[in-house]
């Protein structure tokens, strides 16, 4: 039997977390687990990570720690059936009391699930961000002595040549002057100069996006009060 994607995210999650859900769905006649694991946004779904971040909170990206509300509450005879509840923020929710949900609480409740959504993706990929560059920073200490005596001068040499050719009108032109600034740039490239040239620029590529990252994050930062 293939799987759907809903139940394949339901089951790459954690056993603490399907402990959860499980335990959402005891009181309940009709239910599943996973009828309650699917109010969670499908964006975060695939991922255990997000799916934690959404329920219980994450402080540094201040996401809301939720619980499973009743839009009718169980005092005035809701069930606890998948589609009597959603996640709404835990303080929310406690502070109603036995009082039913009402629409505009619904509709705030789902403003704040779209809000804390596209925190936690923009979170993933920013650390995707600088996972790739802390990666291309250490291929750069590590194998940089190959890609500049080997990789740099044949894209280089290509570059030139395009520039050049691009420049000319009749086809003996481009393949002529194209051929000679394409390998006058290979020449230049694999003497010692040509390759401390390469060397630099792709340090200065990987700094200035470094520098980004670090901007982004850490430069307004604000300062402890005590220092």
């Amino acid at each position: 039997m293939t799987l759907s994607t809903l139940e394949k995210d339901y089951v790459n999650l954690s056993p603490s977390q399907k402990d959860y859900f499980e335990h959402l769905a005891n009181d309940s006649e009709n239910s599943e687990p996973i009828d309650y694991f699917e109010k969670v946004p499908a964006d975060l779904r695939s991922d255990p990570t997000m799916v934690e971040q959404y329920l219980n909170g994450d402080p540094e990206l201040g996401t809301a720690d939720r619980d499973w509300s009743h839009v009718e509450s169980k005092a005035n005879g809701g069930s606890n059936e998948a589609d009597n509840g959603f996640f709404e923020d835990q303080s929310v929710n406690r502070s109603r009391g036995a009082d039913n949900t009402t629409a505009e609480e619904v509709f705030q409740a789902a403003e704040q699930s779209e809000e804390d959504t596209q925190t936690i993706l923009e979170s993933a990929d920013e650390v995707a961000d600088f996972t790739s560059w802390a990666f291309a920073a250490e291929a750069f200490a590590s194998v940089g002595e190959f890609a500049v005596d080997a990789f740099a001068p044949v894209v280089g040499g290509a570059l030139a040549g395009k520039a050049v050719a691009d420049r000319c009108t009749s086809t003996k032109d481009k393949l002529g002057y194209g051929s000679i600034a394409s390998g006058a740039t290979v020449g230049f490239l694999v003497t010692p100069v040509g390759q401390l040239c390469v060397a630099g620029y792709v340090g200065y590529k990987l700094f200035k996006r470094g520098s980004k990252l670090y901007n982004k994050h850490f430069s307004t930062a604000p300062i402890p009060a005590d220092l």
